[in-house]
């Protein structure tokens, strides 16, 4: 494994150098979108619904960053209802459909993430993948997993209300909106700013507003944050390098995986076989509990996650691993890996020594 003969590097002024593999959890934003979002709120914080001027022309800014995030996910801007989060989108979703969906059939993927199950408690008819798809009216499946990086096509159910979870997916690998009628994105995975969000509806869908106002066409009432919305327009714009960066981090990814994988026959890689987010590794490191992992590598600088960031210090094992067959054990032993775009080998490399020196400590 060439790459891996590097150690940590110390930072400037003698301090810690601190690495960041938990891009899952969170991006930095990027600093056209701070810049954006500064200026906005400098110079364009007036109310979008007010008809006065500042009201307009914040309503103009508002109706740009529309045009522009739907034509990058080739849709019309009238389909686009922003949201604050994708925890957000996804209640207004299911919300919206439950009085004509809720008590039919809805066939759902065990893995989803509990932004997205939470809501689905409502409902009476929900069975899980891979039940029998016949009947289902409401189909839910997310694009990739953000917990093992794995990728999921929308299962073939003609007639059903397809529902697709792209937060995780948007920016790592493209997302087609050919095969769903409902999704929902996520800005602070892009490069853009916590805050911001998008939900997708096709216009035929029975779907009734939950939080009604005049904002977003009477479809989620409340004041658009308007800076965190047009640095989310931003992040979009930079998508398409984004995308690049990402696909370059595969070979990376799967370096660091065959040198964890060669310390013990114990250790293994979830979803290593099957298609995957280009940036996410999976390390299922049995006879080790993920979280102490987590935490000596947090002391030695390195930011990863032992998986959702929205589950930190539960008590519980991950729902999403063990509904792929792992049991409780295993689940506590996993360790996230997640690269952001520009991620170097050394920086993997550091990390890979780092990762050695907890699981494998020299003999005293």
């Amino acid at each position: 494994m060439g790459i891996f003969c590097a150690g940590p590097a110390p930072g400037q002024n003698g301090e810690m150098e601190r690495h960041y593999f938990d891009a899952n959890a969170t991006t930095p934003p990027l600093p056209r979108v701070v810049e954006v979002m500064a200026r906005a709120m400098a110079e364009s914080w007036g109310n979008p619904t007010s008809t006065h001027r500042e009201g307009q022309r914040a309503r103009h800014l508002l109706e740009e960053a529309r045009r522009e995030v739907a034509a990058s996910l080739s849709v019309a801007p009238a389909q686009i209802i922003f949201c604050a989060s994708a925890t957000e989108a996804l209640y207004l979703l299911f919300r919206g459909l439950q009085p004509a969906l809720g008590d039919k059939p809805a066939l759902v993927f065990p893995g989803e993430h509990s932004a997205c199950l939470n809501p689905l408690r409502e409902w009476s008819g929900v069975r899980w993948m891979p039940a029998a798809a016949e009947g289902a009216a409401t189909v839910v499946q997310m694009a990739a997993n953000n917990e093992t990086g794995i990728l999921y096509a929308m299962p073939a159910v003609p007639g059903a209300v397809r529902v697709k979870d792209a937060a995780q997916a948007w920016g790592k690998v493209p997302v087609d909106l050919a095969d769903c009628d409902a999704a929902v994105f996520s800005g602070h995975k892009i490069g853009g700013p916590r805050g911001a969000a998008v939900l997708w509806l096709r216009p035929e869908l029975p779907w009734k507003a939950v939080l009604e106002g005049p904002q977003e066409r009477r479809r989620r009432g409340g004041t658009e944050d308007l800076a965190a919305i047009l640095g989310l327009a931003e992040a979009v714009a930079a998508l398409p390098g984004r995308l690049a960066g990402h696909a370059q981090l595969a070979p990376l990814r799967d370096a660091l995986e065959a040198e964890v994988l060669s310390w013990s026959p114990a250790y293994a890689v979830i979803g290593r076989d099957q298609p995957r987010l280009p940036n996410t590794s999976s390390l299922l490191l049995r006879g080790k509990t993920g979280e102490s992992v987590q935490i000596a590598l947090d002391l030695a600088g390195f930011a990863v996650s032992t998986g959702s960031a929205c589950h930190s210090g539960a008590t519980k094992p991950s729902h999403a691993i063990t509904a792929l067959g792992f049991a409780e054990e295993e689940a506590r032993s996993v360790l996230r890996v997640s690269m952001l775009p520009g991620t170097s080998a050394a920086t993997v490399s550091a990390l890979a020594a780092a990762l050695k020196r907890i699981l494998q400590p020299p003999l005293r």
